[in-house]
């Protein structure tokens, strides 16, 4: 078996050819003139294209053409010094969709991955409350979101916090969020960290709080059994 040059397309090519408005057939006859671009860009013999496949010359032309309407090949027609006309194509308009294409999947795929974490983070909330949100909650959840620009993560921690000191509830985790946001408090360490100094100074007080007072002037001793 003879090793051949293989053929080489852009896989955003081959995997969205479709949002190009191409078919089967276009895409094919596509790759067969990308496949024998030249460096003076000429455009290659219908003859070339037909072959192998089940299209007429008349066929193949009709195609070409239909890249062309659908702005996927620029033909252009010059002259040269012996007065001969000669066909050019630039494949820049392919490339320039293609561009705008790949720049539509990646926000497509930046969209469909927040509202994954969105789901998540609800179904978060729902297991730790036990119980379905209510609209308004889960329209605070999106405020939280939204609005006040909370990431995912930030929230998850506050529900935690919550959670952790007994105090389960929307009102007292946007408390939480509105105390870290008032002290630039952005990412889940910074929350952690504020989490760690907020129960040392809490356990400290407690501690004071329980030390005794004893009234030495009307004479009370500690030591009186």
């Amino acid at each position: 078996m003879l090793k051949e040059k293989p053929v080489i397309i852009q896989r955003a090519l081959f995997n969205h050819y479709v949002r190009l408005g191409l078919n089967e057939k276009q895409f094919v006859i596509l790759v067969k003139l990308l496949d024998q671009e030249n460096d003076r860009n000429l455009q290659p013999p219908l003859e070339n294209i037909q072959q192998g496949t089940s299209l007429s010359i008349q066929e193949v032309s009709h195609v070409i053409n239909q890249l062309s309407q659908l702005k996927c090949i620029d033909i252009k027609i010059e002259k040269d010094e012996q007065h001969k006309y000669n066909e050019f194509i630039s494949f820049e308009p392919l490339f320039e969709q293609l561009a705008l294409i790949m720049n539509e999947v990646k926000q497509e795929d930046t969209v469909e991955d927040q509202n994954s974490q969105f789901k998540k983070l609800f179904h978060e909330f729902e297991f730790t409350f036990g119980r379905p949100l209510t609209p308004l909650e889960v329209q605070t959840l999106n405020h939280w979101i939204d609005t006040d620009h909370h990431s995912n993560e930030l929230i998850q921690s506050a529900l935690n916090e919550a959670h952790s000191l007994d105090k389960l509830s929307f009102k007292y985790i946007d408390r939480i969020l509105l105390n870290w946001k008032k002290k630039n408090i952005t990412t889940v360490q910074s929350s952690k960290e504020e989490s760690e100094k907020f129960n040392h100074n809490k356990k400290l007080k407690q501690n004071v709080n329980s030390i005794p007072i004893f009234d030495w002037v009307n004479g009370e001793n500690p030591y009186d059994k």
